[in-house]
């Protein structure tokens, strides 16, 4: 038995994003030293940009084939999305090659993104509200940043879920989606209205890439920072990934370590 870990992420060309996944095979170097480790981007928006800046970079299915053509037997594949939309679903569709004989593997193993269930949203919207120890929750807003999902409504539907709790447990906490245009407006005037006068801004994303340094904490009038210190609210983003924080890379390490026993089984 050779085994190997592959992490899938979406993916970024900004270079700070990287951060989220260093932690993550730093971590997992700990937890399993014998086994080597690898990491891929799902996106193929981000991996077409870098090509286009001269990186060519394989994409999962070519990580597959590439460990299976140096012999590895046994693979898991650990899925650092948030929420199981269409990237995780293009993931579990490549291992069902595996299990075709089109990919040549013993045996391949996906591990879950990180929200997946109702205990799940309960667990780790406690932690992401205890996150910012500098905020003062009764006068301070949260507005986390999701990216959304186009085309999967499973995904749309957990992130609904998650917002509702969030908010259930927080009166000064929101999330909204970068796919969806009208979510920071209606966010900035909820806050206006309960007279709050600032607000962290803190990505529900597993690295800081530009979604993060861009459409979240740009300096551009449209972005989500500008956007809500235009209502005179003062803004601070937390230009961090959730993956670059221990307590939360902790639970994808846990779902790595599900998926690993199922690779042993």
């Amino acid at each position: 038995m050779k085994k190997a870990i592959l992490f899938a992420a979406h993916g970024s060309n900004n270079r700070a994003s990287g951060s989220a996944i260093g932690n993550m095979l730093k971590m997992t170097k700990k937890a399993y030293p014998e086994i080597p480790v690898f990491s891929a981007f799902t996106s193929g928006h981000v991996l077409k940009k870098l090509r286009e800046q001269g990186q060519e970079l394989p994409s999962v299915k070519q990580n597959l084939e590439n460990l299976s053509e140096k012999g590895f037997t046994h693979v898991v594949v650990q899925s650092l999305h948030v929420i199981p939309g269409t990237e995780f679903t293009n993931i579990s569709r490549l291992l069902s090659r595996v299990e075709k004989g089109e990919i040549k593997f013993e045996k391949a193993v996906v591990g879950e993104p990180l929200l997946t269930n109702d205990q799940e949203i309960d667990e780790i919207s406690d932690i992401i509200l205890n996150l910012l120890e500098e905020r003062v929750a009764q006068n301070e807003a949260l507005i986390l940043v999701a990216h959304g999902s186009k085309y999967s409504d499973s995904g749309n539907s957990l992130y609904d879920k998650f917002k509702e709790v969030l908010e259930s447990k927080d009166k000064n906490a929101y999330l909204g989606k970068l796919n969806s245009d009208e979510s920071i407006i209606k966010i900035s005037d909820k806050i206006v209205e309960s007279g709050i006068k600032k607000a962290y801004l803190m990505p529900l994303l597993f690295g800081a890439g530009n979604h993060v340094k861009k459409d979240m904490a740009g300096d551009h009038e449209g972005s989500w920072k500008n956007i809500v210190a235009s209502r005179g609210i003062e803004a601070i983003p937390v230009a961090h990934g959730i993956g670059e924080f221990d307590t939360l890379a902790r639970r994808w390490m846990a779902k790595l370590e599900k998926a690993m026993n199922e690779l042993d089984a």
